[in-house]
């Protein structure tokens, strides 16, 4: 008989070949977890993009509810902070877009009486006041007349969309302001969508306030005789942190074949290659960098080509063009109507023939798309 102690207890491990076995189970496992993890945060960004655009949508009924008036495009502030109308030529002056008068009824009223103070007459002397927009200056919190600005370079987390890797970081356009997602919409016109049409000697020109938001303009909701429910007001733009480059997602052409004695998109579309475009973009005004400028580029869109389409612009400086809607949600954007409503927009919505020209009254030329954006082109329901 053995002795006890002299036995052996033979012990079995995993082979080399069964570790590599669990180890390759694991990373199927991850591979197929991955994708269910970004898919639910996607979704989860989305969603507070759509809450966001819909707070800016019932701002803009409360606004209305108290003014008796919808905000403008870009026009100035006036005294008590309500915006004025421009009474003196000409209609465009003053810088501010549809965001800044929306900002007491998203619960930004610290931000506002900043801005107020900017604004007032103790320091520029007149009744239709306004921060003038050459000093937004290179990120600096004081102004050339030694007052605080710091205010103009907030990051307001109800201006940006959670799915932009960008938006919270400060401009990279020189200025160091905060950055805005929520465009408001400009109808469906291009040529000289940034000015007034009393100020523009065209006729072909004069379309510019076929959206709900007008340049020098706090208009009534009698407006929108298309219907509240048919009417975008607010859609998405992405901003950049790359000069130049030929990516379309927020960055700027210039593409001077859209004139030739009225405008049409069908150029700009023309430049898309897939994701990028077939010239390289401009490196001087930038998309979505300014949440408090009302200039187009910075904080509006037009309603004439599909969703995530190039920008493009006539021009250098802050002159008109396509601003397009794009984000980086699969497959479209998400877009608020009058009515207090938030709407998915496919890329592939109905955009008409792109090489139309622009009009000034009627039917839009641009498919259903435009007809959303134009508030009184005769578009109901029943047409869309």
């Amino acid at each position: 008989m053995k002795n006890s102690s002299t036995l052996k207890v033979k012990q079995r491990g995993f082979t080399l070949v069964e570790l590599l076995v669990v180890i390759a189970i694991i990373g199927i496992l991850i591979g197929l977890l991955l994708p269910a993890v970004q898919a639910a945060r996607e979704a989860a960004r989305r969603m507070q993009c759509t809450n966001n655009l819909k707070q800016l949508a019932l701002a803009v009924q409360n606004y209305h509810d108290t003014n008796n008036a919808l905000p403008a495009a870009r026009a100035m502030l006036g005294e008590s902070g309500m915006g004025v109308n421009c009474n003196n030529p000409p209609k465009a002056k003053g810088p501010f877009g549809t965001v800044v008068y929306l900002m007491p009824f998203i619960e930004q009223n610290a931000l506002w009486t900043q801005l107020l103070n900017l604004c007032s007459a103790s320091q520029h002397g007149d009744n239709r006041l306004r921060y003038p927009r050459e000093n937004w200056i290179n990120g600096s919190t004081t102004g050339p007349d030694g007052m605080d600005i710091s205010c103009l370079g907030a990051t307001i987390d109800g201006f940006i969309c959670p799915s932009d890797g960008n938006a919270k970081q400060k401009s990279v356009d020189g200025r160091g302001l905060g950055r805005l997602n929520y465009m408001s919409c400009r109808g469906d016109s291009m040529w000289n969508n940034n000015r007034h049409p009393e100020d523009e000697g065209s006729a072909a020109a004069k379309t510019a306030h076929r959206g709900t938001f007008r340049v020098g303009e706090f208009p009534s909701m009698s407006v929108v005789s298309d219907g509240t429910s048919n009417t975008v007001i607010f859609s998405e733009a992405l901003s950049t942190s790359q000069l130049g480059g030929r990516s379309i997602k927020g960055q700027l052409f210039t593409v001077r074949s859209m004139y030739d004695g009225n405008s049409r998109p069908g150029p700009c579309l023309a430049i898309k290659n897939g994701t990028e475009a077939t010239q390289d973009a401009r490196t001087d005004t930038w998309r979505a960098q300014r949440w408090l400028d009302g200039y187009l580029f910075y904080s509006g869109f037009n309603t004439v080509l599909a969703p995530n389409s190039p920008n493009c612009s006539y021009d250098s400086g802050d002159v008109w063009g396509v601003a397009s809607v794009q984000s980086n949600h699969s497959g479209g954007v998400n877009a608020a109507k009058l009515d207090g409503s938030v709407s998915f927009i496919s890329d592939t919505i109905d955009c008409g023939d792109a090489y139309s020209y622009a009009v000034t009254s009627g039917k839009s030329p641009y498919g259903v798309w435009g007809a959303m954006g134009s508030a009184n082109g005769g578009e109901t329901s029943t047409s869309l």
